[in-house]
């Protein structure tokens, strides 16, 4: 497919600019530095903050640091915020307070598809450097059914963190009303490619010659955390087979979760005997309705 989006109006980037740049008032008042881009430098990343720069509206760069993301994206975002900081932008890399193998231990069971405690500590954990910005991602509905379903141009998270959020289309006054004036005391998100196909975000790059992770070329068609619950069973055995270390590190750490749970007269489940037994479960994409998991969810419950 040879999408030309910058030959017609009404085109993908042209709609998602107008979008940036109708909210940059309210971005603003919100924080003197503009919008906050929180970016991993993946794919989906790199075209948002590209919109940011073509858009011409005042923003910041955020990257909260996880300590398992791929050595190769880790570099690249090195990388490119500081050609952003060397262009006069701000770009603040944050580090977690818990590493994910300090959080396995406190849990003393790994993260799960129903419980990603891990998305919450590392990545989704509010930091000083964001102040109280409006808030951009390059979140896509077509990435996944929950994010169909749950994800829009804008959202407000109404009752919390732990809450839901609310989610408005963009072409809608009230709804623009409603973002600019009600709940003025909320996190406000601005996803201004979160209708994007994938071929959009491939076409975009290639036309303006952005460059991407060389993990693409390797055939990676998502860059996320070495191990993440939510990619199936094929992908993470490829993270591992291309990052045995970090293998190893997670091996560790279930064997010292098992060392922990029978410190503490916690179950000690018959598949996770040892700690290849329990990993091996851990990568076997069991459904999440099974009864083993549902109890590691009920525990997880005491913290």
């Amino acid at each position: 497919m040879n999408y030309q989006m910058h030959l017609f109006k009404g085109a993908p980037d042209d709609e998602a600019i107008k979008m940036i740049q109708y909210y940059e008032n309210l971005a603003l008042e919100y924080d003197p530095r503009g919008y906050c881009v929180c970016s991993s430098e993946g794919k989906d990343s790199r075209v948002l903050g590209h919109l940011y720069r073509r858009a011409g509206v005042k923003h910041f760069y955020l990257n909260n640091m996880t300590g398992i993301d791929p050595p190769e994206l880790v570099r690249f975002q090195r990388k490119n915020f500081q050609e952003y900081r060397d262009a006069g932008y701000l770009a603040y890399s944050v580090k977690y307070l818990r590493s994910i193998w300090e959080l396995m231990l406190k849990k003393k069971i790994p993260p799960l598809r129903t419980v990603r405690y891990c998305c919450a500590e590392l990545k989704e954990r509010r930091v000083q450097e964001q102040g109280n910005a409006l808030l951009s991602f390059g979140v896509r509905k077509h990435e996944s059914r929950a994010r169909a379903q749950n994800r829009d141009e804008l959202e407000i998270v109404a009752f919390g963190k732990k809450g839901r959020n609310i989610i408005m289309p963009y072409d809608n006054e009230e709804n623009r009303r409603t973002f600019e004036v009600c709940y003025a005391n909320k996190e406000k998100r601005l996803n201004p490619i979160v209708d994007w196909y994938d071929e959009y975000i491939w076409d975009y790059s290639r036309y303006w010659n952005l460059e991407q992770c060389s993990l693409y070329c390797e055939g990676f068609t998502r860059l996320g955390c070495i191990g993440c619950p939510m990619a199936r069973k094929a992908g993470r055995e490829r993270e591992f087979a291309r990052w045995p270390g970090y293998k190893e590190k997670y091996l560790r750490t279930f064997e010292r979760m098992i060392e922990a749970r029978k410190a503490e007269g916690r179950i000690i489940y018959d598949y996770a005997r040892t700690a290849q037994d329990w990993f091996d479960w851990w990568l076997s994409d069991r459904p999440t309705t099974d009864k083993d998991e549902a109890q590691m969810v009920l525990e997880l419950s005491e913290y």
